[in-house]
């Protein structure tokens, strides 16, 4: 509808889900259609699906593609890679910085990709990730809850649904919390988790799960809260 007057089409390839087939094909075409430049977001799930973003997987080659600290291990870093037509636009403008000489960030950057290929980290994020997934699937399922998962595989997470679904949420967290573990609904896979870290934290689901499936089914999940029901988004914001 904007045709030239569109400057870029900004988006993540993948995130919570695979994109619908052809999709991303389409927002190529329309890009070059529309003279935009298309700026592929991959900060959350790039690293985690291959080493050098998830482009490289999807099949689709954005015109920028834009990462952050998951290519430094959680250190301050940030890379912007992009087409020379692109990338030479930022000559005719002016870019300062108090970190030039800042080293840490490049140093852990090249640390974590020359690990993540050595170690091809993606197949073991993947293979813990998807054991989370199954947990949660079991879990639930033992638990006579009403389980909705999601997510792929190295980002996942799941949801109660529900009436009670948010005070459901928030009791997990409570629960999680008393058996050693600071977990939320969802579950992001690193390398550094061993087999004995996923086996206790599954377990902990176990029982987490049980207690809230016998409390909702006993109208009970608000009264064995120690703190208000957890906000939802910026509804505290409202």
């Amino acid at each position: 509808e904007h045709g030239p007057e569109l400057a870029a089409i900004v988006l993540e390839p993948i995130r919570n889900q695979e994109p619908e087939a052809g999709f991303l094909e389409r927002v190529r075409s329309l890009a070059r259609k529309a003279g935009a430049v298309l700026v592929f977001d991959e900060i959350t799930a790039a690293w985690r699906i291959t080493c050098g973003g998830a482009h490289r997987v999807l099949g689709v080659e954005p015109d920028v593609a834009v990462f952050a600290k998951g290519m430094s291990n959680g250190y301050p870093m940030a890379a912007i890679l992009g087409v020379r037509s692109v990338m030479e636009a930022a000559q005719s403008s002016f870019i300062s910085s108090t970190y030039w000489t800042e080293r840490i960030g490049p140093t852990a950057a090249l640390a974590t990709i020359r690990k993540f290929r050595d170690r091809v980290v993606e197949r073991r994020l993947d293979e813990i990730g998807g054991r989370i997934q199954d947990g949660w699937r079991e879990a639930g399922a033992a638990a006579g809850l009403t389980l909705h998962v999601d997510g792929i595989r190295p980002l996942g997470h799941f949801a109660f649904e529900g009436p009670v679904a948010q005070a459901a949420r928030t009791l997990f967290v409570q629960l999680l919390l008393e058996r050693g573990f600071l977990a939320a609904p969802a579950f992001y896979a690193m390398y550094a988790h061993r087999d004995d870290h996923i086996a206790g934290y599954l377990d902990a689901v176990r029982e987490a799960f049980h207690v809230i499936g016998r409390a909702i089914r006993e109208d009970g999940v608000e009264r064995m809260l120690q703190g208000p029901i957890a906000h939802s988004g910026f509804r505290r914001l409202v």
